[in-house]
Order: structure tokens, then C-alpha cells, then sequence
């Protein structure tokens, strides 16, 4: 077992804290219970590959978001012989908080509770505001227009419950309209069955439209800063949120995409089709930012998250780090240290040789099979 490393114990005790995890048959952590040492602030799982390290912190995720990051399938998360898992957690802020999360295997169900009360999903996001971040982040979040609107979604679902509720109602009606979509394209149902869909969609896209591009431009100074603070040249940052259509001209733009909506079978136009864009010194970095510089953005993304996220918050997030630090270079680790701020930190490494450089009182576990020693 790592020791345990506790320096500069002065904490604000105004702080949101995961005091406790417990864990019952999610993936390989078959039975697991921590209790997080109150005068440290960051916590490092060490270990192989394989050995669970990334689970412990999808298994805080969860109880988050109410979501995995890796799959969308609940049984996923089940252990292989297990019937059901379990994920509860104890916050302490202002008051002390427990969440829990159920999923089991026969019936099919997937149950949410705050402090022993059931919640719908909507209602049990954003009582553990968290950021997580990955080395798929770092890769992936330069190439896909989809893993940036998720990024948006992810932090605005857990500011503004109202923002979650239109973003699962205009899933649905998309789901729907695009199955529509497909019916009229072979034949099954007339085109004039989709006014219904499209009178649903716009006011649904619009306040998704809005929400974002607000955000947007409020996190845009903060990435401004910490890119160039990151890439360490001069130059100028634009950020843009880039519409597929003017929210009040949603439903124009549907009503006139629909042939060739129909001929493909998906929907055309609406906040499904929108991206984040970045211009550098007037340049679209998606056509000619190498990848160092990617990352940089990546993580200037993330730094504007987690700033913009304890603005509105009132407290600082949690940070969930999936071994990144590999990932960075000397230059990008030191801003990332420097900017962890007082969030309470769980990261996971294969190796604890930079933990020395993070002037944070933390505690280092061992995680070999499943098991936390």
C-alpha cells in the first residue's frame, strides 16, 4: 500500500467534499467502501491497466451524472455475476448529502435517490457537480463535432435542470421525427405527419440554442486565457458556437430540409448539427492545428469548465482525472496543477512520480484487481 502524503491541512470548510463511496457489484469492484481523509484534497489510484482504477471513477460519474462515460447500456455496468450494482456516495458542503444509484439486471431498472428519496434523473443531476477528463478527451475532442456538444451538454445539464429537461424532450421528438423520417421515405406514413414532430422540435432547439450560445460566449475569455497561458505563444483565440440554423428560424429551416430529410432519414438542421469552432489569429484550428496545439485547447476547455462551473455553483467542482498526466507534456502537467484550485481531485495513474510536483495534501491508494489495498 502507498503512503499517505498529508501536507498544508488548512481547508475551507465551505468546500463541496465526497466524504464516502460505496460500491456494490459495479464492473470488477465487487464490494468496496472508502472514506476519504477530510484534510486531504486530492486522491490518486494507482495500478496496472485492468484493474478497475478508471471504474472507481466511473462509478463517482454515475452519481453525477447519472450516466457511465463509456457505455450507454445500464447492464454494462453490472458485474458478470452480478444481479444488480450499487454506487451510494456522501457529500458534505453546506450539509451533509447522500446519492444512490441502482441498476438492476431482471427487471431491467435503473433507480435514483437523494438522501433515501426516489428522483427521476432530471432531478438527481447537478446535486454532485463534477468535470471529468480523459486521454480520449485530448484525442477525440479536436475530431468530433459530437464529443464538443456533448461537452456543452454535459456542464450545462448539471448547472440548469431546465436545460436537461429540454435536452431529453427534444431527444425524444428527434428520435421520433427521424423514425417518421424513414416511414415516409418507404412509403408507410405521409409526409404531413411530421408537422407534429417539426411544432415540437423548434421551441425545444430554440431554448437549447440560446442556452448554449450564452455559454459560450461566457466561457469564451476563460479559454482565451488558459490557451495562451497553455500554448505559450501570442496570438488571438475566437470562439464561436456555429448554428445549422437561427433558433428562430428553426422551424422555416425544418420545414424546408424536409426532402431532403426524408431521402436520408435523419434530421438536417437543429442544435443535433451544431459545433463549437476556433479560430487562431483568424485560422479554423480544425484544418490546421497540430496536435500539441489540440490538446492545448482540449485543456483550456476544460480549465473554462471547471472556472465557469464554480461561478455558477457557488463551490468548486469535483475533478475526475483519468490518467491524463501521461498524456501531457511537462508544460501542459504544470498548468494543470496550477489550476486545480480547491476542487477535491481523484485521479488515476499508472505511476506516482509527478505526484510530488502537486503542493495538495493527497492521499495515494493501490488498486490491483478490483481491489482497493
Amino acid at each position: 500500500m502507498y503512503p499517505i502524503i498529508i501536507a498544508n491541512l488548512s481547508l475551507r470548510i465551505n468546500h463541496l467534499r465526497l466524504r464516502e463511496l460505496e460500491i456494490t457489484g459495479f464492473r470488477n469492484l465487487a464490494r468496496l467502501k472508502l472514506d476519504f481523509e477530510p484534510r486531504a484534497t486530492l486522491f490518486a489510484f494507482v495500478g496496472k491497466n485492468g484493474q478497475g482504477k478508471t471504474n472507481l471513477l466511473e462509478a463517482i460519474f454515475l452519481c453525477g451524472l447519472s450516466k457511465s462515460f463509456r457505455t450507454a447500456k445500464n447492464q454494462d455496468l453490472i458485474g458478470f455475476e452480478e444481479d444488480f450494482c450499487r454506487v451510494g456516495v456522501t457529500l458534505s458542503e453546506a450539509e451533509v448529502k447522500t446519492l444512490e444509484v441502482i441498476i438492476t439486471r431482471v427487471p431491467a431498472d435503473k433507480v435514483f435517490k437523494v438522501n433515501g428519496v426516489k428522483h427521476a434523473a432530471t432531478e438527481f443531476v447537478g446535486h454532485l457537480p463534477l468535470v471529468f477528463f480523459s486521454p480520449d478527451d485530448l484525442s477525440e475532442l479536436g475530431l468530433s463535432p459530437t464529443l464538443r456538444r456533448r461537452y456543452l451538454n454535459v456542464m450545462l445539464g448539471q448547472l440548469d435542470r431546465r436545460y436537461l429537461e429540454t435536452l431529453l424532450k427534444y431527444t425524444h421528438a428527434l428520435h421520433q421525427r427521424n423514425v417518421l423520417l424513414r416511414q415516409i421515405r418507404d412509403k408507410k406514413a405521409k409526409e404531413r405527419d411530421l408537422d407534429v414532430w417539426d411544432e415540437a422540435l423548434a421551441p425545444l432547439g430554440m431554448k437549447l440554442v440560446t442556452e448554449r450560445a450564452v455559454a459560450v460566449e461566457a466561457l469564451y475569455p476563460l479559454v482565451a486565457r488558459f490557451y495562451k497561458k497553455l500554448s505559450g505563444v501570442s496570438g488571438d483565440l475566437a470562439m464561436g458556437y456555429q448554428v445549422s440554423a437561427e433558433p428562430e428560424r428553426l422551424a422555416e429551416k425544418l420545414a424546408a430540409a424536409r426532402p431532403r430529410d426524408v431521402a436520408t432519414g435523419a434530421t438536417s438542421v437543429g442544435p443535433h448539427r451544431d459545433d463549437l469552432r476556433f479560430l487562431w489569429n483568424g485560422h479554423d484550428m480544425q484544418s490546421f492545428a497540430s496536435r500539441g496545439e489540440w490538446r492545448s485547447l482540449v485543456l483550456a476547455l476544460k480549465l473554462a469548465e471547471k472556472e465557469w462551473m464554480r461561478e455558477k455553483c457557488g463551490t468548486d467542482p469535483i475533478l475526475l482525472l483519468d490518467d491524463v498526466f501521461s498524456e501531457l507534456d511537462d508544460e501542459r502537467q504544470k498548468t494543470l496543477i496550477e489550476n486545480l484550485g480547491h476542487s477535491q481531485v481523484f485521479l488515476t495513474t499508472t505511476h506516482v512520480e509527478f505526484l510530488k510536483d502537486i503542493q495538495m495534501p493527497q492521499v495515494v491508494h493501490e488498486i490491483r484487481g478490483g481491489e482497493v489495498l
